[in-house]
């Protein structure tokens, strides 16, 4: 028994000096974050003017903020987060390109080769916030070797290769290592340019279809007018959800020429496309748009027939119109939805 007593004891005592010693540990460690915090604080103040003075002044020299020591490198690193946060500029982004391109090109490609996930997808962001052009190549780099990484890195990845290559980004968005979602196209696409939209474009035909439905999204969002043909090429896919994107883009872009092409659409069993068909021709000659939209006005989904009344409102002699449906027409439910558009005044 006593045996026992004392072999328990010693495990209490052991287990004691184990937790006491992870105890110091971490309190060592947290001592050792708060100086480093310290001095990288009191390094942004002791040298924030001459930072200023280079960011937002001309012809100032690199050499006197030259780095020394991986301290100065945290500053440093901190100092460009806290200035993009607050003072942004392309001015003042070009400045930290060039400033980090000289002296801090490997401190990021260390950061970036770091088996920590959460410090490489940290040094991505901070490549892409920056805008830190001369980490392309080390960024493809990375991208190319046969290393597994995790969506939010290769997403990353795409984004930095978009922002920083007028054409490198395509075979990425075409064939991406990790299958993407909707919500992922959009975030990339919105970093485009019109230019680049423009070549994606090119290739329309073998992308995704998630991505070829965003572009065309996106087409209508950003009113790229000059792909107006795609989206009618679009009107005659056999994909339901690809003609009703096509169609939300068209009446985004406010044209409404080729309106042949729209009118079938009036008379389709997706109410969703006749919707859409509605709020193209609010942008039609009012002779023309009327029959159909008197059509649409009488539809049995409620959507469609409120925003008929909407584009009829809309036209030329509109008001006039939406007050004959109310005095002139047998359909109920047009009557009540032109009501509406008068907010029940008549």
């Amino acid at each position: 028994m006593d045996k026992i007593l004392i072999s328990l004891l010693l495990v209490i005592v052991v287990l004691l000096i184990i937790l006491f010693a992870l105890f110091f540990l971490l309190v060592f460690y947290r001592m050792q974050e708060v100086k480093k915090k310290e001095k990288v604080i009191k390094y942004i103040e002791d040298r924030q003017v001459d930072w200023y003075e280079y960011l937002l002044e001309e012809d100032m020299s690199l050499e006197g903020l030259k780095p020394h020591g991986n301290l100065e490198l945290e500053a440093i690193d901190e100092l460009f987060f806290r200035v993009n946060y607050h003072i942004s500029s392309d001015e003042i982004k070009e400045k930290v390109n060039a400033f980090a391109a000289v002296y801090m090109s490997d401190y990021y490609k260390g950061k970036l080769a770091s088996r920590s996930r959460e410090l490489r997808i940290n040094t991505l962001n901070k490549i892409s916030l920056f805008h830190l052009r001369f980490m392309l190549d080390p960024v493809s780099a990375l991208l190319e070797k046969k290393k597994k990484h995790s969506k939010t890195e290769l997403l990353l990845m795409y984004e930095i290769i978009g922002k920083f290559s007028r054409t490198d980004f395509v075979a990425h968005f075409i064939a991406p290592k990790v299958p993407l979602g909707e919500f992922d196209y959009k975030k990339l696409l919105m970093g485009l340019d019109e230019e680049q939209i423009n070549l994606l474009a090119e290739d329309f035909d073998v992308l995704p279809e998630l991505l070829q439905l965003t572009m065309i999204e996106i087409i209508g969002v950003h009113h790229y007018l000059d792909w107006l043909p795609l989206l009618h090429k679009c009107l005659d896919s056999s994909d339901q959800e690809m003609r009703i994107r096509a169609l939300k883009s068209i009446a985004e872009l406010e044209v409404a020429d080729s309106l042949e092409l729209y009118e079938p659409f009036s008379h389709s069993t997706i109410w969703e496309e006749r919707l859409m068909t509605a709020k193209i021709f609010r942008f039609a000659p009012t002779d023309e748009a009327l029959p159909i939209l008197k059509h649409l006005i009488k539809d049995p989904t409620y959507q469609v027939r409120a925003q008929a009344a909407k584009s009829i409102k809309s036209l030329k002699n509109g008001h006039q119109a939406l007050y004959s449906v109310i005095t002139m027409s047998s359909d109920e439910f047009a009557v009540d939805v032109a009501e509406e558009m008068f907010g029940k005044e008549y």
